[in-house]
């Protein structure tokens, strides 16, 4: 762990450190089971492989995933990059292998797939985000306080405090809330790994669920032409650096934003409608798929105890349910599908390059998530302490 820290199952850190940022290495750490990472039986290959430096591991998780992203999309499901990617790196890891996936290869995903979206915004869409600002707040309440009552039910039927499953069910930032349980002395690990199963179950749920939905209602026009390799290129760059930028002023989900904001200026600057290409969408989602599959350790879902992990998988579709409602009754002023993504309790950029995959107006899904984010940003704290005098 990180300067000697270790995140143990069901304490709280020191008083000393309640007030300390969490950083993205801490959370993966936490995921992997406290410092030390799976420890498979002495001589077993896992161990091997787990001893080896972290270019040979995460270069070999990496290749793994890019393998089983392109055996999905023999498959026809939707993000075949992501959830093959995923599917295949979670598999290897419950079996003790750690592939060790440096933050930045996530973070990288996170500013193409941002890219992509913000270059399909346009002037007719940006009009109608204004326009439905006021909606996109109501829905962002709505979903915040779904999850909180919902963390009551999840606090009651896995045994852990209401703190923790307070910021496991907040739809957040992974980090961002492990950060937040770590101030107010909540189980970071139990956060951590709820967040990240919320994430995978949303992944695996709702693209196969909407596609069959589109498909029964004719979806939406065909993307339009690709990008260039260099405009992609210089695209990018632009958005790498105003991505560090962001990080510098602490912007909440900086690398998504500035490659988002990068997106959207080269969209607009265009003459006609362009799209990203193939190969930079099969980046994003490959490059978030194998670093969500790759924190999934057996030895930590495990030591979460026997109803951990069905009570967050139970917890996490009924919050899931409570969005899939706020959606319908939102679906006068935004189509069903859409409204659907929007909603849905993140995260951000695995929704959006959905809507993407879709034909979806991703630029909408993406805004409505940016509106919840703030809204999470500036409510969670003062909410918890409410529900902390209430409780």
């Amino acid at each position: 762990m990180k300067n000697g820290r270790e995140l143990e199952i069901g304490t709280a850190p020191p008083a000393h450190l309640a007030a300390a940022p969490i950083e993205d290495e801490e959370v993966d750490d936490a995921l992997a089971g406290g410092a030390g990472h799976s420890s498979p039986r002495s001589g077993a290959p896992q161990e091997r492989f787990n001893a080896l430096p972290v270019p040979v591991t995460a270069g070999t998780g990496v290749l793994i995933a890019a393998l089983g992203g392109y055996l999905a999309t023999t498959t026809g499901i939707p993000l075949p990059w992501l959830l093959g990617a995923l599917f295949t790196t979670a598999a290897i890891a419950l079996l003790g292998v750690t592939f060790r996936i440096p933050t930045w290869i996530r973070q990288a995903g996170q500013v193409v797939a941002g890219f992509a979206v913000g270059v399909l915004f346009t002037p007719e869409v940006g009009y109608r985000v204004l326009q439905l600002g006021w909606l996109m707040v109501l829905g962002g309440l709505g979903s915040i306080l779904a999850s909180v009552a919902i963390s009551v039910l999840m606090a009651r039927i896995t045994g852990c405090d209401r703190k923790s499953a307070f910021f496991a069910m907040i739809p957040g930032g992974l980090a961002e809330m492990a950060g937040l349980a770590h101030q107010f002395g909540a189980n970071i690990t139990a956060v951590s790994v709820s967040q990240s199963l919320r994430i995978v179950i949303l992944v695996v749920t709702v693209p196969p669920a909407l596609t069959m939905l589109v498909g029964s209602t004719g979806g939406h026009a065909a993307h339009p032409p690709a990008l260039g390799a260099p405009w992609l290129a210089g695209g990018l760059i632009v958005a790498a650096l105003l991505s560090i930028l962001l990080v510098r002023l602490r912007v909440f989900n900086a690398f998504l934003i500035g490659g988002l904001a990068a997106g959207i200026a080269m969209g607009l600057s265009m003459p006609a409608p362009v799209s990203a290409p193939d190969y930079a969408r099969a980046f994003a989602q490959v490059a978030i798929g194998v670093a969500l599959g790759a924190k999934f350790q057996w030895i930590t879902l495990r030591a979460m105890g026997l109803r951990f992990l069905p009570a967050t998988v139970l917890c996490t579709l009924l919050l899931l349910l409570a969005n899939v409602g706020l959606a319908w009754m939102m679906s006068g002023h935004v189509p069903y599908a859409t409204a659907v993504l929007a909603t849905s309790p993140g995260g951000v950029a695995e929704m959006s390059l959905t809507a993407e995959a879709l034909n979806l107006i991703a630029p909408l899904v993406t805004a409505w998530h940016l509106v919840r984010i703030v809204l999470v940003a500036v409510l969670t704290a003062p909410l918890f302490r409410l529900y902390s005098r209430v409780a």
